[in-house]
């Protein structure tokens, strides 16, 4: 998607109507028409034209079944959630599509508050649809309100790992979190020379975070990036806090993970529950 370009299509009147759905979306999973005209000061049939134009582009999904309603597309809350970026002062400027696959799409941007950074725009949330218990008037959670947690979910969880081996993260709106842009590649594309000293700075920072109550969840060879300076780890959408239900096979599943991916790619020999014994002694 080219968002800097769909951006520009957007005026003031649009922004309100998104403000309107996005205001609304913890209580409906397709905001009644009446509502958001209420709530963007605007006529009903202004802003159902508004919503056509907005739906054309892809922006929002509207619906005439059992009601008039209208909701986000992917493209939608993450073109509005980068307008809350923009407005707060975060963003200046969008570039290019960096990366996109299934939980997110990952953009570079500029601040002139943080410089060069990226922006990522959370698709799903980590929590199984058929978890969510909330309930509202016109039907169950939506998407939007799922991959909004999810990015909430990242954000705090790097809060608390600031200072160790994870990106600077500077501020979460939406489905979106703006952080540090790092030069490396993914571990999964590169050959390292040092294999087993890698890992033991993985296991580090495993520990590390352990000891600062996060456990990140989804440990692989896709989300750790290497370069000459180091190793950083990315991707905590999928985090949970020690303590949380199920928290201590989630980490073991994490050591596992890289454990594995090392021994099949390089033939090193770390034992699984040794490594957990000393993660959780540290």
């Amino acid at each position: 998607m080219n968002i800097a370009e769909l951006y520009g299509k957007m005026g003031k009147h649009s922004w309100r109507i998104m403000d309107a759905i996005f205001k609304n979306l913890w209580d409906y999973e397709y905001v009644p028409l009446q509502l958001i005209s209420s709530h963007a000061r605007i006529g009903e049939e202004k802003a159902r034209n508004i919503l056509k134009y907005l739906s054309d582009l892809r922006v929002v999904q509207n619906r005439q079944k059992d009601y008039e309603g209208s909701t986000f597309t992917f493209i939608g809350l993450s073109l509005y959630s980068l307008h809350r970026l923009v407005r707060s002062g975060k963003v200046d400027a969008i570039g290019k599509l960096m990366g996109e696959g299934k939980e997110s799409a990952v953009f570079n941007c500029y601040s002139e508050k943080f410089g060069e950074c990226v922006v990522k725009f959370h698709k799903v949330g980590h929590t199984s649809f058929k978890k969510v218990k909330e309930k509202r008037d016109y039907g169950d959670l939506h998407f939007s309100v799922l991959a909004i947690r999810s990015a909430r979910n990242e954000f705090r969880a790097l809060q608390k790992l600031q200072g160790l081996a994870v990106p600077k993260v500077y501020a979460w709106e939406g489905n979106a979190v703006l952080m540090e842009l790092i030069d490396a590649k993914e571990l999964y594309r590169v050959r390292v020379e040092n294999p087993d000293e890698v890992l033991d700075m993985i296991l580090e920072e495993v520990a590390k975070f352990y000891h600062r109550g996060i456990v990140h969840g989804d440990l692989s060879q896709y989300n750790v990036l290497v370069s000459e300076e180091g190793i950083w780890i990315i991707d905590f959408p999928q985090s949970v806090e020690v303590g949380e239900e199920g928290w201590r096979e989630i980490l073991e599943r994490d050591v596992r993970n890289i454990i594995t991916y090392f021994s099949r790619t390089y033939r090193t020999e770390k034992d699984i529950n040794s490594a957990i014994d000393r993660i959780l002694q540290e």
